[in-house]
Parts: structure tokens; C-alpha cells; sequence
């Protein structure tokens, strides 16, 4: 199976599963309501940071290592499994004390569900590790099985929760471990009898392992802060979950075009780690061109439904999502557009050019948001997101130029040949 099709069962699977979580979503939304929903927000940004901050891109950096040094890749496989449970029980732990020693901040949790941030980490960074593994083999099929299996064991617990009129805020992030701890057990079911668990760990296996985990997790690290930094500033200095609510749902759907792209980006880092350098700046121009062309309709689509999509979907009392949403969706195209280049330059070794230009993207949103929250609420949070975003995406452009002698205007939108090559690669005959 050709790369493109390999990419397009698994991107078809993405949307597939992204369609169940949006109807889970919806479900959550509508029956935590603003503050609720706000909560909810506020809870899941910390566990999420902190989860990602625990992993030490641990599970990047053994996908990099066993595309690098192959012969070396249950070796790597081995110290990455041991790494990830011990510092996810860790950071597991961290952030379960942390969302009980400041309930003025997060609210208050239930006992249960604190527990259940508890295991967020370990269950992500395993999860991960199993999924890198089948990544590294471009293994389509079950990567898409396993991204099903998760999204729809979580509707199912929603779905329950709903039914029986138990659902809170509690147990929806029970739901949330749930959804990781499918794709944990899931991925492991096929990679686990690939373990070689005779390997001992040794310091200087760790050490290589967490030196390049340091340098891509960085950038994972960066890109979770710079989408979720806008609602932990609005917990700070508005310290209203309705306004949350209502930023976080209109960032919700703004995010769609790129929650929709998300499970293909790893798959282009594999590729691009594996190619001749003569073959970079051709193949990188026609996937911009290609992500270029399908977010801009995507976004065009949303733009012109914004106030009926947010209703229908969430409901009348998310009304004033609407006008953040808007201010948001711009900043939304070149933050995927800008995603497509950090993959790219990650997997040729360069993570900590797209930390240093996450870590400007970032501190402008902070600047920004500092100034205009306290004069425009979440709409001053909407305006710092998307100048941020162009901030990025224009600095990130600069170096593909100069570095990678990429040309601006073979990658702006796709052409009548590059959509005929396409349909060619998925078998399909025009």
C-alpha cells in the first residue's frame, strides 16, 4: 500500500472517529452546560499540559531513534515502555494533588475523578509508545482500529453516564482517562508480544532517549501550551467558567479542521524521517498545498454556518460563543499550515527551531492576551490566538526558504495535476 493511501485510511478513520468525539462533544455541552463545560476546559488544559510535560517526549523520541538506527529499535522500544510508566505514575500523581490543592482554580473534583487525572499520564504516554510502534511500520489499518476503538469506547461511557443522568463534570474526566486507557490496552494487544521485556534498562540508553525526547517533546510541549494558554489566562484574570464555556466551545469548533487532521501529521513526520534529502522540498510543497486547499473550504464552510452550527450543535445558551469562534477561525488555517512544518522539521532533526519559534508564538499570545482580555474578555483572548498564529506560521515559512530552498508559490493550492496524482495514488481513476 502506497504512502497516499496509507495516509488517506487512516486520515478517513480520523474524521470518522473526530465525527464521534464532536457527538460527544455535543452530548457533554449541552448537559454540563456554560459553567460546566467551562470546568470541564479548565481541568482537562492542566491535565493535558502536565501529562505532556511528564512524558519527556519520550515516545517521539524512540519513533525518531528506530527510523534513524533500526537495528537499535527494541532496545529503544524497551527504555521507552520503562521510562513512560514510571514518569506517568509521577506526573499522574503531581497533577492529581495539584487539582486538589487549588479547588479555588479548578473547582472542586470529586475523589473519583481525581484518580482519574491521576492516570491520565501513564495511560497517554504507554498509549503513545504503542502507537509509535505501529507508526514506525506505517501499520494503516490497525492505527486506525485503535483510534476507533478509543473515540468509540468513550461515547459509550458518555452515552451511559447520559442515559442514567449521572454525568458531571467528574465523571466526564473519568471518561477521559477511559479514552487513553482504550488506546493503551488497544495498541498493546499487537505490540506487546514485540516487547523484548529481557532488556535491562541502562542510564545511557535513558539518557540518549531523553536528550532527543527533550528536544521534540519540547515542541509537543509548546503546542499544547499555545492552544490551551488563552483559557488557563481567562481562569486568572475573569475567573468565570461561563466565559470559558463559551471560549471553549467557539475554539471547539474553530479546531475542527485541525482535530480533523491531527492522526495524519504523524504519519508525515514517519515519511519525511525516512526520505532522501533531494526529495524534501517536493514532497513537503505538495502536502502544504494539499492541507492549504482543504482547510481554507473547510473554514470557508464554517464561516458562513458559524451562528447556526453553534446553536444547533451546543445549543441556544452558546449563543455568545459565536463571535470568538469567528475571530478564531482565521488563526485556526495557518496554525494547521504551521503544524505541517513543525512535523517536517522534526523529523529531519530540527525540533528545537520550531521550540524557538513556538516559545515567540506563545509569548506574544501571553503579551496579547494581557492587554486585551481585561478590555474585550474572550474576544481579546480570540485576537491574541490568531496573531499569535500568523506570528508562527510566518517565521516558520522564513526558515523553510532559507533552509530547505522551498518556493512560496508551489505552496499555495493544489492544481488540476496534483488532485489527478492524488486520486492515482488512492486508486482511483479520473
Amino acid at each position: 500500500m502506497s504512502f497516499f493511501r496509507k495516509a488517506f485510511l487512516v486520515n478517513v478513520t480520523a474524521l470518522v472517529s473526530f465525527v464521534i468525539r464532536l457527538i460527544q462533544t455535543i452530548v457533554l455541552t449541552r448537559l454540563l452546560g456554560p459553567a460546566g463545560i467551562g470546568q470541564y476546559a479548565v481541568v482537562c488544559a492542566a491535565v493535558m499540559l502536565g501529562s505532556q510535560i511528564s512524558a519527556l517526549g519520550f515516545p517521539i523520541a524512540f519513533l525518531y531513534y528506530s527510523q534513524h538506527d533500526p537495528k537499535q529499535t527494541q532496545i529503544y522500544q524497551a527504555h521507552s515502555l520503562w521510562a513512560g510508566l514510571a514518569l506517568g505514575l509521577l506526573g499522574g500523581g503531581i497533577l492529581g494533588v495539584l487539582v486538589v490543592w487549588r479547588p479555588s482554580y479548578f473547582g472542586v473534583i470529586p475523589g473519583y475523578a481525581v484518580w482519574a487525572v491521576s492516570l491520565y499520564a501513564v495511560c497517554m504516554i504507554l498509549a503513545g509508545v504503542g502507537r509509535n510502534s505501529l507508526l514506525r511500520r506505517l501499520e494503516s489499518k490497525r492505527l486506525s482500529l485503535m483510534t476507533l476503538a478509543s473515540s468509540l469506547g468513550s461515547m459509550g461511557l458518555i452515552a451511559v453516564l447520559a442515559w442514567t443522568h449521572v454525568l458531571t463534570v467528574g465523571s466526564a474526566l473519568v471518561c477521559l482517562t477511559g479514552m487513553q486507557a482504550i488506546r493503551m490496552v488497544v495498541a498493546w494487544v499487537w505490540v506487546g508480544p514485540t516487547v523484548a521485556w529481557r532488556i535491562k534498562p541502562r542510564i545511557e540508553v535513558m539518557m540518549k532517549l531523553g536528550k532527543m525526547g527533550l528536544r521534540q517533546g519540547g515542541v509537543d510541549i509548546m503546542i499544547l501550551l499555545n492552544s490551551s494558554l488563552n483559557i488557563m489566562i481567562i481562569k486568572w484574570m475573569i475567573s468565570d467558567f461561563d466565559q470559558i464555556g463559551y471560549f471553549s466551545r467557539g475554539m471547539q469548533i474553530a479546531m475542527l479542521v485541525v482535530t480533523a487532521s491531527q492522526a495524519v501529521l504523524p504519519i508525515l513526520f514517519s515519511r519525511w524521517a525516512s526520505l532522501q534529502a533531494s526529495e524534501l522540498a517536493g514532497h513537503f510543497e505538495k502536502v502544504f498545498r494539499f492541507v492549504a486547499t482543504f482547510s481554507l473550504l473547510v473554514i470557508v464552510g464554517i464561516m458562513l454556518l458559524a451562528k447556526p452550527m453553534v446553536i444547533m450543535l451546543f445549543g441556544q445558551a452558546f449563543e455568545p460563543a459565536v463571535r470568538p469562534m469567528m475571530i478564531l477561525l482565521p488563526g485556526t488555517m495557518v496554525y494547521l499550515l504551521a503544524r505541517v512544518i513543525i512535523q517536517f522539521l522534526g523529523s529531519r532533526g530540527f525540533p528545537e527551531v520550531s521550540y524557538v519559534m513556538l516559545l515567540i508564538s506563545c509569548a506574544v499570545n501571553a503579551l496579547l492576551s494581557w492587554i486585551l482580555i481585561p478590555r474585550l474578555g474572550i474576544y481579546g483572548a480570540a485576537m491574541a490566538s490568531s496573531v499569535s498564529h500568523v506570528v508562527l506560521l510566518l517565521m516558520l515559512m522564513g526558515v523553510m526558504v532559507l533552509k530547505f530552498r522551498v518556493s512560496l508559490m508551489r505552496c499555495l493550492c493544489l492544481s488540476l495535476q496534483d488532485c489527478r496524482g492524488l486520486m492515482r495514488q488512492l486508486g482511483v481513476a479520473l
